[in-house]
């Protein structure tokens, strides 16, 4: 068995809910250290603490999966997973068949995410100790769903993070196309599982698209960032008089077309342009009622966040409604986002209201003291 034992006190976070332990807390090793190997860990003075994966080669060094001693096995997942899959069943209602069943710390499987679209279940092992797991995984998804095609996207680059080569491939069945299309809240969405972004689609927007299509009604709509139409999609239904969708991948675009059509969306109520952002908006002359705005992480994102944040305050119109999410709260912290739209709304001579939060939907849990588990922030805006 191996053995890691922490410095004084680096036990703490772990008793308190975190699920990782870094490598500065670590005070020596005993044992087989290969990657992905279970161990247990032991405070400084020698009592037990918990089990995880270790990965001597990430500065994650150990990925918490209990703290207790029981047996990592085949009905240690079987429980975690069905668990999950339980807790979606009292919380995902209407007329939705699309979500995240397991959301890896959130649901106490480090590393594992498992994503259903309609009968197609998206499954992505992002590290070694979860990885050594996959065929029992797999199985378990099978038993579980037995009419289900199951398709492997374990091509995130945090995999490449955790020294592990992308994979994409079918488990069991197969689909003869990429795309499938899937319901939610009575709207229907084409979806490319094979190369779409994540698993093909942002699920975890659920709840962000339901708010757009509440406000949307009667508004000229500007959709930043639209990737295949699911804020478009959206506004559209919740009766906005008119929608630009602005993104610069075609093969994102012509799903949106097709999603328009699948939903017989009069073509006079919308349009798409396919260009950079930064660019759009530098020369965009119309003005808008309500602002979609989602970026993708840049390279420096608190500097380009802000200037998509001012580029869009100036086309919004006074008394308009702006939405603004990042994926990637951790680079960002919600303090940090918040004061990028108090400097914006500064330098076009705004003045910004916050009229709600936004987050993740309800099946993308995290802990409560693992705040990287917090992947979507964001916030709705009312700018005079």
């Amino acid at each position: 068995m191996l053995i890691v034992r922490l410095k004084e006190r680096k036990e703490v976070p772990i008793l308190g809910g975190h699920p990782w332990i870094y490598s500065g807390a670590i005070e020596d090793i005993k044992g087989d250290s290969e990657v992905g190997n279970i161990c247990r860990v032991l405070d400084s003075r020698g009592r037990f603490v918990c089990q995880g994966f270790f990965n001597p080669y990430s500065q994650i060094s150990v990925r918490v999966l209990s703290l207790g001693k029981e047996k990592i096995d085949r009905g240690f997942f079987m429980q975690r997973i069905k668990a999950a899959i339980g807790m979606r069943a009292s919380i995902i209602h209407g007329n939705t068949n699309s979500f995240r069943i397991v959301n890896a710390e959130g649901d106490g499987i480090p590393g594992l995410f498992a994503d259903i679209y309609s009968d197609v279940v998206v499954v992505q092992f992002l590290c070694p100790g979860i990885e050594r797991y996959r065929d029992t995984i797999i199985d378990i998804l099978h038993e579980t769903y037995p009419d289900h095609v199951i398709h492997e996207r374990s091509d995130d680059r945090s995999r490449h993070a955790e020294g592990l080569k992308p994979m994409s491939m079918p488990l069991y069945g197969s689909l003869s196309e990429g795309e499938i299309e899937i319901l939610e809240s009575d709207i229907h969405y084409l979806v490319d599982v094979k190369r779409g972004e994540r698993t093909g689609f942002y699920l975890d927007h659920r709840g962000n698209r339901q708010v757009i299509k509440s406000i949307a009604r009667d508004r000229d709509v500007l959709d930043l960032f639209s990737y295949t139409g699911g804020f478009t999609l959206a506004a559209l239904t919740g009766g906005a008089k008119s929608v630009v969708a602005v993104d610069s991948s075609p093969p994102a675009l012509d799903i949106l077309k097709r999603n328009m059509d699948l939903n017989r969306i009069p073509a006079f109520s919308w349009r798409s342009v396919r260009a950079d952002v930064m660019g759009f908006l530098s020369q965009e002359k119309e003005t808008y009622d309500l602002i979609i705005c989602d970026p993708p992480p840049f390279p420096k994102e608190q500097e380009i966040l802000e200037k998509v944040i001012r580029l869009s305050m100036k086309r919004l119109r006074p008394g308009g409604i702006m939405s603004i999410t990042t994926s990637f709260p951790y680079t960002l912290p919600p303090d940090d986002m918040i004061k990028n739209v108090g400097r914006a709304a500064r330098s076009t001579g705004r003045r910004a209201k916050v009229i709600a939060r936004l987050s993740q939907s309800h099946d993308f849990p995290y802990l409560p003291n693992h705040p990287q588990g917090m992947h979507l922030i964001g916030y709705l805006l009312h700018v005079e």
